[in-house]
């Protein structure tokens, strides 16, 4: 406990955000929680005054108590007051009379395939001829022109009210791209074609217009020497945080060979812009008062750094933390490095609470505190005298403490994990660090002849160098570990277990084994029982993909889908609906089939070799246990025959011509299935038809993925 009392910020820190994310999850009434915190704040501030209290120690625990109980409250209604301040404008942007909307551009467009992508501040509402102010935030889709493709952050467009509450995902365990945005308090979106929106005011200025313009300029300028494709690609985002121009293809190799976060501009950017600086401006420390001019230099420069990379939330972070320790250093005090970590993260948090649901925040504080804590006792692992192997094991020490301190979030997130981080990383990371300093000497030196070609010319060897060499980590045998299933529950487990290594390192107490051992025993447990209970899952899962049909026959842990998506042109998107279900539900090897071999007169189950006894095919017709299914296309034809066939699901695919009157005439149905490969008319028609004639109907479209447990 004494030690605790050197880090009363930490100690502040973790109520403010455990009654922040009580929040988020529990939705409480706001009225209530500020009323609450406002009396306890009250209450404590009177002990205070009562000299005979306040000076007893006995009693300094129920102050313990009460100032954790406040801060707790303090979390929870400045949370509550950021959902409250925009559930007035959401609701008014729902409301059916609303003529006209105008909003400004507050982040940096996004090109899409076929559209635009513009998140808007809401101006004003103009309803019933009368102007509202709004405050609340939505995203945009335009179609893409040139004049959509022109629109820069602080233009002011004025749009029709097309907006529609962001819908929630409609497959299993499929990315909740609605909780995402909620989280930065979106909730609403629009599609808007070219005669829907027009531009009624440009950017007049602003610290985000000046940042997106200057950064534009200097990628120009990048460009103008030479450095295009990939290389300019990733100098982009290394240097200056503009990732837009990386390929799927790229993000996915370095991604593979864990080196990911070299591409986002962060804490490891924002420190080598720190010693740079600091080790430049160093003659400061050696007239009066240089350490406060120092300081106050350094402080402007990595903010100036964070608003020209487009102030994103990881390098906010970055710049908040290394300003407290800048802070710190100019008035001489010696203060604990995790006081000073848990003093940034508690301004971003009264900033913006919602920042700790992202999951960089998350990844990022905690890689900082692996490394500090942890980094230390690896690299004593060895002493080294010369300096190059040195190096390369502080590289080293530095990769394997940052992994165990994310490694859980980073499984429970991604579901992967970068089997050779530690070789990746010791290439990486210099080849980063060497990139951000000659990028940042390219850029002030471009203008002059000859120095900023060589400059430049230099600076894309080691961009294609560090390109070729995440390329080769990534084709490497087992160089990612890929579909790990992981529960919110075990990477709680998992990090108690961390937590609990770490106290004994540290202690020297058998208590932190016995802990440590419970943990990881419940973690094996649970898996094991997961493992176990999958064996007996058999599911018919009919996905909602549009435009496409998706059926999933899942038995125990074999996995068969018909589909008639072409994986060469669009596996991506069908793992984006269907990886985190499969993940979930722990199966491996899927067969995926292909639809039209349906037409075949060879069974499929022979054709592809799939070795399963349960799943019996033949044609249009299928049989999974007990459950017979028949599919209906746009090719279908009805047989001439006096006998129903009974089955229990009849899939209607790819907009059939046939209705559901003349269906029945041939078949018996107990569900009728309109899979995503319908038009949404398509969908409607037929659901309306079976509720006239009172049959079970699911609609796919609109109702989300079908499920059977059988």
């Amino acid at each position: 406990m004494s030690q605790l009392n050197h880090i009363p910020l930490v100690r502040l820190l973790i109520p403010f955000i455990v009654g922040v994310i009580g929040v988020v999850y529990l939705k409480p009434n706001s009225d209530y929680l500020i009323f609450s915190f406002g009396i306890l704040a009250t209450f404590y501030f009177t002990l205070l005054l009562i000299k005979l209290l306040n000076s007893n120690y006995q009693l300094r625990w129920m102050f313990g108590i009460i100032i954790y109980a406040t801060t707790i409250l303090a979390g929870a209604s400045l949370t509550s007051l950021k959902y409250k301040n925009t559930s007035t404008t959401n609701n008014l942007l729902t409301q059916k009379y609303n003529q006209l909307l105008t909003g400004e551009i507050t982040a940096p467009t996004q090109s899409k395939a076929k559209s635009i992508k513009a998140i808007l501040n809401i101006k004003g509402v103009k309803t019933q001829n009368s102007w509202v102010e709004g405050n609340g935030k939505v995203i945009i889709y335009l179609q893409k022109d040139s004049l959509s493709e022109q629109l820069n952050v602080g233009d002011v467009i004025s749009f029709e009210p097309k907006l529609e509450n962001v819908p929630a995902p409609k497959n299993p365990n499929e990315f909740d791209f609605r909780k995402y945005l909620s989280f930065h308090l979106i909730h609403q979106q629009a599609f808007l074609r070219s005669n829907n929106w027009k531009l009624i005011q440009p950017a007049k200025g602003g610290i985000l217009k000046f940042s997106n313009d200057r950064r534009t300029y200097l990628i120009a300028s990048l460009k103008k020497q030479g450095i295009t494709g990939k290389e300019l690609a990733v100098a982009s985002a290394l240097i200056l945080g503009y990732k837009d121009n990386l390929d799927p293809q790229l993000k996915s190799a370095y991604s593979s060979a864990g080196a990911m976060h070299v591409l986002a501009v962060s804490g490891l950017h924002v420190g080598v812009i720190f010693l740079i600086f600091n080790q430049l401006f160093s003659f400061f420390e050696k007239i009066k008062h240089g350490k406060i001019i120092k300081g106050i230099l350094l402080i402007l420069i990595l903010w100036t750094y964070a608003i020209l990379t487009g102030l994103s939330p990881s390098v906010m972070r970055a710049a908040t933390m290394f300003s407290f320790i800048v802070a710190a250093k100019m008035t001489g005090r010696v203060s604990s490095f995790f006081n000073t970590l848990a003093a940034s993260a508690l301004v971003l948090l009264i900033y913006n609470p919602l920042l700790i649901m992202e999951v960089g925040f998350q990844l990022s504080y905690l890689a900082v505190i692996g490394i500090v804590i942890i980094q230390p006792w690896i690299n004593n692992w060895f002493t080294i005298r010369y300096w190059l192997p040195r190096k390369i094991w502080e590289i080293t020490a530095v990769s394997i403490a940052a992994q165990i301190a994310t490694f859980p979030l980073g499984l429970l997130y991604f579901h992967q994990f970068p089997n050779y981080f530690m070789l990746s990383n010791l290439i990486v990371i210099p080849s980063a660090v060497a990139i951000l300093y000659l990028g940042i000497v390219t850029l002030f030196f471009s203008s002059v002849p000859i120095v900023g070609e060589y400059l430049a010319l230099l600076l894309n060897y080691i961009i294609k160098f560090l390109n070729l060499s995440v390329y080769v980590i990534d084709v490497l045998p087992y160089s990612l570990s890929e579909n790990i299933r992981f529960s919110v529950t075990d990477t709680w487990l998992l990090y108690l277990f961390i937590s609990c290594m770490i106290c004994l390192i540290v202690y020297r107490k058998f208590i932190y084994i016995a802990m440590g051992f419970s943990f990881i025993s419940l973690f094996l447990c649970s898996t094991f029982f997961l493992n176990y209970t999958d064996l007996d899952q058999r599911k018919i899962i009919i996905y909602n993909i549009p435009k496409f049909s998706a059926i999933n026959f899942i038995d125990g842990k074999d996995n068969i889908l018909l589909s008639d998506i072409k994986l060469t042109e669009n596996r991506n998107k069908l793992m984006f609906h269907l990886q985190n279900n499969w993940i979930n539900n722990g199966v491996r090897n899927e067969k995926i089939i292909r639809l039209d071999h349906l037409h075949k007169k060879h069974s499929i189950s022979n054709l592809y070799r799939i070795s399963n006894n349960n799943f019996f095919t033949k044609r249009n017709y299928f049989q999974f246990y007990s459950s017979r299914i028949a599919i209906i296309n746009n090719s279908s034809q009805l047989s001439q025959q006096e006998n129903k066939l009974a089955v229990d699901l009849l899939l209607i695919t790819k907009n059939t011509k046939l209705t559901i009157t003349e269906l029945l005439k041939q078949f018996t149905p107990h569900q009728i299935v309109i899979d995503a490969s319908n038009s949404t008319y398509t969908s409607k028609r037929f659901k309306q038809e079976a509720a006239t004639l009172d049959i079970a109907c699911w609609s796919v479209l609109l109702d989300g993925a079908f499920i059977q447990n059988l």
